[in-house]
């Protein structure tokens, strides 16, 4: 589903969440800070434009193992 008007703010995806849809976040400019708790996301598993056009000044906070992968992803 895709948000066409996006409120959130502040967003936790937990540590069990093993997938995300395509366009989950796409345009949500209101967004601030995101913070992914899971390492079970991968290139596959993650919707096409899922992460696009976010706030620019969005904090994104990932877990330090999964840096290099999840900075593909978003």
């Amino acid at each position: 589903m895709r948000l066409l008007f996006c409120p959130i703010k502040k967003v936790s995806i937990p540590s069990k969440v093993q997938k995300i849809g395509k366009n989950a976040f796409y345009g949500c400019s209101g967004l601030k800070d995101l913070t992914v708790k899971t390492k079970k996301l991968t290139s596959k598993t993650v919707g096409k434009g899922a992460f696009k056009k976010l706030n620019k000044k969005a904090k994104i906070k990932v877990p330090k193992s999964k840096l290099k992968l999840y900075a593909k992803i978003t």
